[in-house]
């Protein structure tokens, strides 16, 4: 299943739907109407504690959507991972500010389960570095996040890290995520990215199928382009 999910990663450009919800239902009544657009679904660091593997199992059913649980591991890398089996997620995320040892349990553990594991840089501050480091650990997808907080006080998103993206996603799957929309998307259409994150922009919209329709188009025709079709 990690090989597979993998494949289907590397085969073009995704949108994966951030669901920072506190409620199940919240949360599902915006991923019944994205789900068969075939995108990402992620239970967010939000809706992981608050509703935990039931949480999980309850994207999982929509479909076979890759789900992603966003379990920021900061530590017992092993036992979330297991977290993330039961819930049947296909992905789990590790921040990658934490030991090494953290990212190396997860990586163990999950590998052993069949499940894919995403490092998230949030907080990082040399991330081209850590993120060399951490592809020499085993992880899977490397993620570079700009945080809510980050982006309320300094007025920037991932879109501002444009030489970072260039660097890191020629080394491996390469995540975006923090203040994305469809007219940021556009402009990093040149860049090497397997996985643009989107919250807010379709979360909070009046009409989230709308939103995540149109990011959708733009990455189809990137895919289109690139492969010359």
């Amino acid at each position: 299943m990690r090989n597979e999910i993998l494949e289907r990663l590397r085969s073009g450009k995704h949108l994966q739907v951030a669901l920072d919800f506190l409620e199940i239902r919240d949360a599902l009544g915006v991923a019944r109407q994205v789900a068969d657009l075939g995108v990402i679904l992620e239970a967010g660091t939000p809706l992981v504690k608050a509703e935990g593997i039931q949480g999980l199992l309850a994207l999982r059913s929509l479909g076979d959507n890759i789900v992603v649980a966003d379990t920021k591991t900061a530590d017992a890398g092993d036992v979330e991972a297991e977290i993330a089996w039961r819930g049947k997620a296909n992905i789990m995320t590790v921040l990658g500010a934490m030991d090494d040892s953290t990212v190396e349990s997860a990586v163990r553990r999950a590998r052993e389960l069949g499940i894919v594991v995403q490092v998230d840089l949030i907080g990082v501050k040399d991330v081209v570095r850590r993120a060399e480091e951490l592809l020499s650990l085993g992880v899977d997808i490397v993620g570079l996040h700009i945080g809510l907080d980050v982006q309320r006080k300094r007025g920037v998103t991932v879109a501002d890290m444009r030489e970072e993206i260039r660097y890191i996603g020629k080394k491996t799957i390469l995540s975006v995520a923090g203040g994305l929309n469809p007219k940021s998307i556009a402009e990093l259409m040149d860049l090497p990215v397997s996985i643009f994150v989107v919250g807010g922009a379709i979360t909070r919209s009046q009409e989230p199928r709308k939103v995540a329709e149109e990011i959708v188009n733009i990455l189809g025709r990137s895919t289109i382009l690139a492969s010359g079709d």
